[in-house]
């Protein structure tokens, strides 16, 4: 983190944001981890960063659904998806689909 604010480096930045916040969920601080996601989603968001922004609504749902807040998980996995729909990664709509259902089933 520190040598990316030194340098500049604001994806570098957005993803170390997103490695502590998959820190703190695998820590089982979903709450904590949301706060470092959504500031790894404004700077993916600031440089335009389609991919990145789809990953963090998927961590940010991931986040949720371990709160039981499958609403919200839901709402973040749809933009996820239609972020994947968008910039054609097939992987990754596959995920938010599996995520959807999973949530549904909750």
């Amino acid at each position: 983190m520190k040598i990316s604010l030194e340098i500049g480096d604001k994806s570098g930045e957005g993803k170390c944001y997103v490695n502590l916040g998959v820190a703190y969920c695998s820590l089982g601080d979903s709450k904590k981890a949301i706060k470092y996601y959504e500031k790894s989603l404004k700077i993916f968001r600031e440089i335009g960063d389609k991919s990145g922004e789809g990953k963090c609504y998927t961590n940010l749902g991931v986040a949720y659904d371990s709160l039981g807040n499958f609403k919200k998980a839901i709402e973040f996995y749809e933009k996820s998806l239609k972020i994947c729909l968008e910039i054609g990664n097939k992987s990754g709509d596959g995920k938010c689909y599996t995520n959807l259902g999973v949530a549904y089933c909750s």
